[in-house]
């Protein structure tokens, strides 16, 4: 077992939930290579998030500060929420045994991309793929990146927090990640084709009963406006939902939210819209806005699915700005 107070030793924590439940198969056929271009590691299967949190805490205090999500999207948010909700006391620089120093600046999120969409390696670069999976394992060249703190009041609970890293939604991309993520039989059928296809299925049964929520809407802190909200889009990578994709750039470290909201669409007109995401022509087109802000306040006229990084709940508000701890994340 490798030293857990030299700050080169990585905890790899597969998903075996991703995709479906293929995660244990499809990690099998990148570990190998895996362990070839980073040597020896560790390897934990993900638990609960507040097992999560406590694991990645304890691990910390061992001096174990290279972290690995393998799995999708949601396997990156886990470990990015459980990164963020390390307290200062365990960030604070210290010594460690061995003479090592724990700083925040030295814990580093990668990842192998086990899932579905695999947005957070979007862009994809071919030459960073295993067994055709994307990975992010470059430790040495990582880059801190922005995230978005997103601030929701549940229907029938208190405010709570979380993080995202990539894009989080309201309308019918968070109501159609919700079907997707739990499939009836038409999605199922569609995703033996590919996953744009269930994509695709999953956006047509949102769509079949879809009503917009009325919602007040404030930028930077600026007065509220109403909008009939189809989809709002808020998001620190611009590509979402398999070939989905803003055109609105945004850098991971600039400080700034994307926003791209569409409002007061039929169905026919979401449908083109979608379709112009897939080929990145989303700005000035009828019914569509967007924005780079710092903040944005959202209030519905009724609880509203939310999706954050892929994984969604029930809201009635959200307020997303830029968190004021970053997260270092191998490129």
């Amino acid at each position: 077992m490798a030293d857990p107070a030299n700050p080169r030793v990585i905890r790899v924590f597969v998903n075996p939930g991703a995709t479906y439940g293929t995660g244990r198969e499809r990690w099998s056929r990148v570990e190998g290579e895996l362990r070839r271009r980073l040597g020896d590691f560790e390897v934990e299967e993900t638990g609960a998030p507040g097992q999560l949190r406590g694991r990645l805490a304890e691990l910390v205090r061992q001096g174990v500060y290279r972290f690995v999500a393998a799995g999708g999207d949601g396997t990156v948010n886990l470990l990015a929420n459980a990164i963020m909700a390390l307290p200062e006391s365990e960030l604070s620089e210290r010594e460690l045994p061995g003479g090592q120093l724990a700083r925040r600046e030295r814990i580093v999120l990668g990842a192998v991309g086990l899932g579905s969409s695999n947005d957070f390696h979007k862009p994809f670069d071919e030459s960073a793929t295993i067994e055709g999976m994307p990975v992010k394992v470059d430790f040495d060249g990582a880059r801190e990146r922005d995230v978005i703190r997103i601030e929701y009041e549940e229907p029938e609970g208190p405010v709570a927090t979380r993080y995202s890293l990539i894009n989080a939604s309201v309308g019918v991309t968070a109501e159609a990640n919700a079907r997707f993520n739990e499939p009836n039989w038409f999605i199922r059928a569609a995703r033996a084709v590919s996953v744009d296809a269930a994509i695709s299925a999953a956006v047509i049964t949102t769509l079949a009963t879809w009503t917009d929520v009325t919602c007040a809407l404030a930028i930077d802190g600026e007065e509220p406006a109403m909008a009939s909200v189809t989809n709002l889009g808020v998001f620190k990578n611009a590509h979402f939902g398999g070939a989905l994709c803003y055109d609105a750039p945004v850098a991971p470290d600039d400080g700034t939210l994307g926003v791209g909201l569409c409002e007061n669409m039929s169905a026919f007109e979401t449908v083109a819209t979608l379709s112009a995401l897939r080929r990145r022509r989303f700005s000035g087109r009828p019914k569509t806005r967007t924005w780079r802000a710092r903040s944005l306040s959202v209030q519905g006229d009724r609880a509203f699915a939310l999706e954050t990084d892929g994984e969604v709940l029930q809201a009635r508000s959200a307020r997303f700005s830029i968190a004021s701890r970053r997260v270092s994340c191998c490129e």
